[in-house]
């Protein structure tokens, strides 16, 4: 910060006269799914292709307000708790988002939680902000605004933090708690608490869990091997009702997907169709094919280098629909279900079955010939008469 600029912010931080502090956000999304393509059609919200999306609470009429040279998009958003702790602990803000019609929730339910998403606040004073949120106002020199001169240097110092758990949510708000970088130092390795019945791993992930099989069950434990059909008609281009299918209650062909995670096809608007001789072949905006009961689709992430963030979410097809871009896996549970664990010994058993056992689930588990990988539960079994408090 030059002398000036420094100048410039002491004299609004001591006037009796201050002129507005205006709070800017950005939240870096880099380690979340990337495909939000059904938000902009459903709802009209942009997120573009930057990790990096930010936030304002306020408004320059209709427009974003811009600073620095970057649009922050207007969205009811708010940090509290940032005061410090008589007994020394470091605070633990939380963040408050507005939910209009649940969006966020569809993307927090798709992402983790939001766990580990870098928070930065930043602030300045309305008559520092760049000129360009004043280009209508017929100004006489281009490097004034209505309140001051801009000037890009004066400004507070950033706040980061980093989301470390969802505390609450309903259809006004979603509140996550945040937690210093600072809090990092003297952390332990290995940090996994003694839990006896319950996995603390990542579903799919390649450190811990390591499953790259076909999917097995949900989370409320309905069964993705057969028999999961919500319906036995079409969904047609216009979201209507045709012929009816054949009337099979819903089952996943194994050898569709002889390497198993990596025979999965990523889902695509454009849908896919199944040859036996070449395999998937996705469709096109010309020629849009359509996914049919018991098909297979997985969305990963491909751009963090945290293995724990790039996990292949696994989605099985319970109703033929002929136009895939109206019914995206993450929020068209009529027809797509996602494969998910437990998190409980008896799911593990079923992913990971030695041989002779589980008979059902072996062309689901394993490529052919492979060795069975031993059980990945990543609790305690032998703890259970220690309960943990």
């Amino acid at each position: 910060m030059t002398n000036e600029s420094h100048s410039n912010l002491n004299k609004q931080l001591s006037s009796l006269t201050p002129d507005t502090l205006l709070e800017f956000f950005e939240i870096d999304f880099s380690s979340l799914q990337a495909n939000f393509d059904q938000f902009k059609q459903d709802y009209g919200v942009n997120f573009g292709a930057e990790p990096i999306y930010r936030f304002c609470p306020m408004i320059n009429g209709t427009n974003p307000i811009i600073w620095l040279g970057e649009s922050y998009q207007p969205l009811p958003i708010k940090i509290e708790g940032f005061e410090s702790k008589g007994e020394g602990g470091l605070a633990r803000p939380t963040l408050s988002i507005a939910n209009p019609e649940g969006i966020f929730s569809r993307i927090v339910y798709s992402n983790n939680d939001f766990n580990n998403c870098k928070v930065t606040r930043k602030r300045t004073f309305a008559r520092f902000l760049d000129f360009n949120n004043f280009q209508n106002r017929n100004l006489n020199e281009k490097d004034q605004n209505p309140f001051g001169k801009s000037d890009p240097d004066a400004h507070l110092g950033k706040d980061v933090y980093y989301i470390n758990r969802k505390v609450s949510e309903d259809k006004n708000a979603i509140v996550f708690e945040l937690v210093s970088p600072l809090e990092m130092e003297g952390a332990k390795i290995p940090a996994r608490t003694i839990l006896s019945n319950h996995c603390p791993w990542n579903y799919r992930c390649s450190v811990g869990c390591q499953y790259i099989g076909l999917p097995i069950e949900t989370v409320e434990g309905k069964d993705l091997t057969e028999n999961f059909a919500n319906n036995e008609s079409e969904i047609d281009n216009f979201g209507n009702n045709t012929a009816l299918v054949n009337n099979n209650l819903g089952k996943v062909d194994p050898e569709r997907y002889p390497g198993m995670i990596k025979s999965i096809p990523e889902w695509s608007p454009f849908g896919h169709s199944y040859v036996a001789a070449i395999g998937f072949e996705e469709g096109s905006s010309d020629d849009i094919k359509k996914y049919q009961m018991g098909d297979l689709v997985k969305i990963e992430n491909n751009t963090s280098l945290n293995p724990y963030m790039n996990t292949p979410q696994v989605f099985v097809c319970t109703s033929t629909h002929s136009n895939p871009r109206l019914f995206h896996p993450y929020f068209s549970k009529d027809h797509w279900l996602k494969d998910e664990c437990s998190k409980e010994l008896d799911s593990c058993k079923k992913r990971f079955p030695p041989r002779g056992e589980n008979e059902k689930y072996q062309a689901y588990t394993r490529v052919k010939g492979h060795i069975p990988q031993p059980l990945r539960f990543g609790g305690f079994p032998g703890t259970e008469e220690y309960p943990f408090e």
